[in-house]
């Protein structure tokens, strides 16, 4: 292989007896004149073929690489995006409608005006909600002009009617609840303290219109699920009582200004749910 990228420059004579040791013969000669043996051909580097060969063997391995990074990159670069975007799911989170946004906000709105008005937290909330989401704010503004007075009146009349039924006044709590669903039908606590009031009322079959409408409005209202699973209990259905029952302790955590201690120790101590004791399923209800 080393001869390809040498030369012949001339040739010589090496044998140690011949006269003509060493001198240079004519490169068309074969043996020598004095001795009469092979001539031995003197070589030299040939610098082009060592060249070209050179580029030659540069060319095939930048081939040869380039094949296989086109190859391999479109791999790694999807392998390495899937955790990103894994990681980081906000990437391909769903842009939220607009029926969204205002249903977020409504339901938000609800909660800071729990009581029919906002105090100073509840306002510092809201300003810090809608500075950080330019879409609630615009929710917000809409609201603002249109059903926002009439979700603070359904608030406040929540409010006063669970006043007068801590009174056991319940026909004018009734009126305040119902009231409550006119200005805001679509608040499900509303509705749950309307069916609550009917089944204190003897109203069963209302009641139990309430409670659907709660659940229509709002599958994943705790105080809804509550009261429908008293309803069920009162009316000796176990199965209907412990299904809502659990919903409503399961859906606990997601309703901050919920006690939850208050809760898990009516479910202890109300004499309505005195029947469902005995089950062993009541008992994983407390934890």
């Amino acid at each position: 292989m080393a001869r390809l990228f040498r030369k012949v420059v001339g040739k010589t004579c090496n044998q140690n007896d011949c006269t003509l040791r060493g001198q240079s013969a004519e490169l068309s000669q074969g043996v020598c004149e004095a001795c009469g043996k092979p001539l031995f051909e003197r070589t030299a580097p040939d610098r082009i073929r060592q060249l070209l060969a050179v580029l030659i063997a540069l060319g095939v391995l930048t081939a040869i690489a380039y094949g296989m990074l086109t190859h391999i990159r479109p791999q790694q670069d999807r392998r390495a995006a899937s955790p990103l975007m894994r990681a980081n799911p906000k990437t391909v989170a769903p842009r939220r409608s607009l029926t969204d946004t205002q249903r977020q906000m409504e339901a938000k709105l609800r909660e800071l005006y729990r009581y029919g008005e906002a105090g100073v937290v509840e306002k510092a909330d809201l300003a810090k909600l809608l500075a950080g989401d330019p879409a609630l704010a615009q929710a917000y503004a809409e609201l603002a002009g249109s059903r926002l007075p009439h979700i603070i009146e359904a608030n406040r009349k929540i409010h006063t009617g669970q006043e007068l039924v801590a009174q056991k006044l319940f026909e004018p709590a009734r009126e305040d609840f119902l009231q409550a669903t006119v200005e805001d039908p679509q608040n499900a606590g509303a509705w749950a303290a309307l069916g609550g009031v009917d089944m204190l009322t003897r109203r069963e079959e209302e009641a139990r219109q309430a409670y659907e409408r709660a659940l229509t409005v709002d599958p994943d209202s705790w105080i809804a699920h509550y009261n429908f699973g008293f309803y069920f209990a009162r009316k000796g259905e176990t199965e209907a009582a412990l299904l809502h029952l659990d919903r409503a302790v399961a859906l606990l955590g997601r309703s901050g200004s919920v006690d939850r201690t208050a809760v898990l120790n009516d479910l202890r101590n109300n004499p309505v749910l005195a029947p469902l004791r005995r089950d062993p399923r009541f008992a994983r209800l407390l934890g």
